[in-house]
């Protein structure tokens, strides 16, 4: 266990939400910081057509709202909602202050954190700049592999969410259409395979399918 997590689990207090359960609003003031110990979280804002726009996810380690945290924002920047049954500690914006950022060991390893974050979120934005819709979706996949997959003993890689195909089609901007038809044609070539909104993905071929060999260093979850 990472310190800054050991030390909130200490200091949190025990929570439930129910899978469709809001944790946070967008534009809330925030009263306390929240640890995911167990389930998913998605963080989405909702586009002035009405449409929910997924922004990302959170799992078991994640700290949320991170940016009100670290003080760059006074408010929620989105709209967080448990996935599945979400076990979470709360703890105050005092003691986070108190015994994660005046800790020098505990603040390395939430920039340890952030910085795997980061990369994951770079991925995520070279798969949205693609103009194929097959593209923007295997770089997705790309990047949800490697922040939230799961190495199985076969080599490839199972994404720990359950993701219906409306939800993937939120992350890129396409038609739900669209989406089932570019998450078939990988599935046809060996690529992916999914059964009820999981997802497991043939590293190798993926990268190969998205011309990008120098993913092959990128360490996935």
């Amino acid at each position: 266990m990472t310190p800054h997590i050991e030390i909130i689990r200490k200091n949190g207090t025990s929570r439930l939400y129910k899978a469709g359960t809001s944790l946070f609003y967008q534009g809330e003031f925030p009263r306390h910081g929240v640890l995911l110990t167990k389930g998913a979280v998605r963080a989405y804002t909702i586009a002035s057509s009405g449409e929910e726009r997924t922004i990302g996810f959170y799992t078991a380690g994640d700290l949320l709202p991170i940016a009100w945290l670290l003080d760059q924002v006074g408010i929620s920047l989105f709209h967080y909602v448990a996935l599945s049954e979400v076990r979470a500690l709360r703890f105050s914006k005092e003691d986070f202050d108190r015994t994660i950022l005046g800790d020098p060991v505990a603040l390395k390893s939430l920039f340890t954190n952030l910085s795997r974050d980061y990369s994951a979120a770079m991925l995520r934005i070279n798969g949205l700049g693609q103009s194929r819709a097959d593209e923007k979706i295997a770089f997705t996949l790309y990047y949800l592999a490697f922040r939230y997959g799961t190495l199985l003993p076969d080599g490839r890689h199972e994404i720990k969410l359950r993701l219906p195909h409306v939800v993937i089609a939120s992350m890129v901007g396409l038609s739900r259409e669209s989406t089932t038809k570019a998450l078939r044609s990988l599935q046809r070539k060996g690529i992916i395979s999914y059964s009820r909104g999981v997802y497991t993905v043939n590293k190798s071929s993926l990268e190969h399918y998205v011309g990008e060999d120098i993913y092959q260093s990128l360490e996935l979850a």
